[in-house]
């Protein structure tokens, strides 16, 4: 009688160790729909910002501060889009890749900014946002860049939030991937404390 009760304990907690979704395996309806539309989204979002860093990187006249906290955001994003692009791939059959701003094509940028389609073939339903992370830099030098640079990323990051916040209540039943939502807490966690310090930045730069 033992031995059968420390099977059927053991039984028990294996169903309650097995995850919500299987780790290869597809989640069907809608919260598989939320999650492929948040890693994809959430792909070209992280690409963004890779370009508003590489931007800063290739000027000359930015501060060491802003130069490493533009390498700490290509560190941190371009992991994440990585793994993001082998769930796409392992679970749904996807094969998702950014398209850098700095590597489209003149016609191209044309396209987004009269709606047309987007990096998923989708029709670019907010062009503005994707245009609008650059708006004006090419004018600015020295801090008034750093200012509007840093301004531009609290934007950016805050969309992050928001998408992340979107996707664990759209999973609130915990249905979907476990490694997605944990993922999308850390990108919750990590892009909050960060704009709250590039706000404190923001504050030193008036204080001057």
């Amino acid at each position: 009688m033992k031995r059968l009760v420390t099977l059927v304990a053991l039984l028990l907690f294996g169903f309650a160790a097995v995850p919500s979704a299987f780790a290869d395996a597809p989640v069907e309806g809608r919260i598989g729909r939320a999650e492929v539309r948040y890693m994809e989204g959430m792909i070209d979002h992280h690409q963004m910002a890779i370009d508003m860093a590489l931007d800063c990187l290739a000027r000359t006249d930015v501060s060491d501060s802003l130069t490493e906290v533009c390498n700490a955001v290509i560190e941190a994003q371009q992991p994440e889009i990585e793994q993001m692009q082998a769930w796409l791939l392992e679970w749904y059959n996807i094969d998702y890749s950014p398209l850098s701003m700095a590597e489209m094509t003149d016609d191209e940028m044309s396209d987004m900014d009269h709606g047309g389609m987007n990096m998923s073939g989708m029709p670019a339903t907010d062009p503005p946002m994707m245009m609008g992370m650059f708006a004006g830099f090419n004018r600015l030098e020295g801090v008034e860049y750093e200012v509007a640079w840093f301004e531009a990323m609290v934007d950016h990051h805050d969309d992050a939030v928001h998408m992340s916040e979107r996707l664990l209540e759209r999973d609130a039943d915990q249905q979907g991937h476990a490694d997605l939502r944990a993922l999308a807490q850390d990108i919750i966690t990590v892009q909050t404390d960060e704009i709250n310090s590039y706000e404190e930045l923001l504050l030193a730069f008036e204080n001057r």
